[in-house]
């Protein structure tokens, strides 16, 4: 059996957690150590049951605790390749011990016992951005964070996921209307942004996605509404899904933390 847990997701930090009882990994890293420990402790995990770490792409709100956690914890630190030659001085700063850097391309997959990650490019202004596609016995799982744009790829890796991770950034009319200034809104709204609230609805219902769990995340407060979202959701989606709010945690099955 696979659990899975969203530790945090917003623009103040992120970090997944999935394991499937015997190996357990973490994707993306924004805390510190002490507040991811804290937020691990309520699935009665700690940063010592950790494997490895997948990264998704080089904004702070994604690595700012990969440093602290690499030097806590000595277990691979999975980057892709093209982050890696992008963004040499943002993984200098980081300070990862240098044995535990793993590049990772593109369609490269990953072993951590008995689940497979699967590694897909995304699109978005951190070069080398990523997502993954964990493949065990028990469950598929989907993650598709800071992203501008969907591939046929990714319905196609949708297609076949029992959970989906997938980003809901803004709402387009709050955006319009919001605080932040025009050239924000439109690196926001472009290919290389986020994805929006019609454009997740309408990747879910394209992909052909048939799963048992929807969590949406990476969810704006500015930009966004938690209650609109899942007004729309609501008839749209026929899985049970989570909208997951900034500065909390969700458990299996839709389980706040």
């Amino acid at each position: 059996m696979i659990e899975w847990a969203v530790l945090g997701s917003g623009s103040s930090g992120n970090a997944y957690y999935i394991s499937d009882g015997e190996h357990s990994i973490l994707i993306d890293q924004g805390y510190s150590v002490v507040e991811l420990n804290r937020r691990l402790g309520r699935v009665n995990r700690s940063v010592d049951h950790i494997d490895a770490l997948f990264v998704t792409h080089f904004h702070p709100d994604h690595t700012r605790g990969v440093g602290v956690f690499s030097r806590r914890r000595a277990v691979p630190i999975h980057l892709s390749a093209h982050a890696l030659a992008q963004n040499k001085r943002a993984v200098h700063s980081l300070g990862i011990p240098t044995d535990q850097i793993t590049p990772i391309d593109h369609g490269e997959v990953i072993q951590v016992g008995e689940m497979s990650i699967f590694c897909f490019a995304t699109s978005h202004d951190s070069p080398g951005s990523v997502g993954y596609f964990i493949d065990h016995p028990s469950e598929r799982l989907l993650l598709m964070t800071d992203l501008g744009q969907t591939t046929a790829e990714q319905a196609s890796l949708a297609k076949d996921a029992s959970v989906l991770f997938l980003e809901a950034n803004y709402d387009d009319h709050l955006l319009e209307v919001g605080p932040y200034p025009y050239p924000l809104k439109e690196r926001i709204r472009s290919r290389e942004g986020h994805l929006s609230n019609d454009q997740a609805l309408e990747f879910l219902s394209h992909s052909g996605f048939d799963g048992k769990e929807v969590y949406f995340v990476h969810i704006s407060d500015t930009n966004n509404d938690y209650e609109l979202l899942e007004n729309q959701a609501r008839e749209i989606v026929s899985a049970p899904f989570v909208v997951c709010e900034k500065n909390c945690w969700y458990g299996m099955i839709g389980a706040t933390l």
